[in-house]
């Protein structure tokens, strides 16, 4: 395995992504609930929640970056299928990534959102498979 990873062109799933991919998320989420934040007059209860949840979505989303470059930490290492930590790493990263996805579509009419920043359902193809599998299981037994 190559020892320097970045990210892929296209994210496909959650195992592909990098602290790269977190950064540009953070600017973007920061930059829209900064303008909701100043919507409000300071002292209102609206400022409050604006900027409380400012400061949540900035905490969320260092520590995707975190936990993001531990993943790939263990990937570089050939270690990405270890059970334990790596893997709550792992499915850690695609909630976070989720997540955070989920707060910027809240802002997809903006002219700096990124089709990119989408909820990610599998963690790799093996998992999308899985699921796949999954599903045509549970249609068959409902028909």
């Amino acid at each position: 395995m190559s020892e320097i990873r970045g990210p892929v062109k296209e994210l496909e799933f959650s195992d592909d992504l990098h602290t790269d991919d977190v950064e540009p998320l953070k600017a973007f989420l920061s930059a829209r609930l900064g303008e909701l934040v100043r919507q409000h007059p300071e002292g209102s209860a609206e400022h409050f929640a604006a900027v409380r949840l400012s400061e949540v979505t900035r905490a969320d989303c260092i520590y995707l970056s975190d936990i993001a470059g531990m993943w790939g930490d263990f990937v570089v290492a050939g270690r990405g299928g270890d059970p334990g930590l790596v893997q709550w790493l792992r499915q850690n990263v695609a909630q976070w990534w989720n997540r955070l996805c989920g707060t910027a579509s809240r802002f997809s009419d903006h002219a700096d959102y990124n089709p990119r920043w989408r909820r990610l359902e599998s963690m790799c193809a093996e998992h999308a498979a899985i699921e796949e599998a999954l599903a045509l299981e549970r249609a068959r037994r409902s028909s």
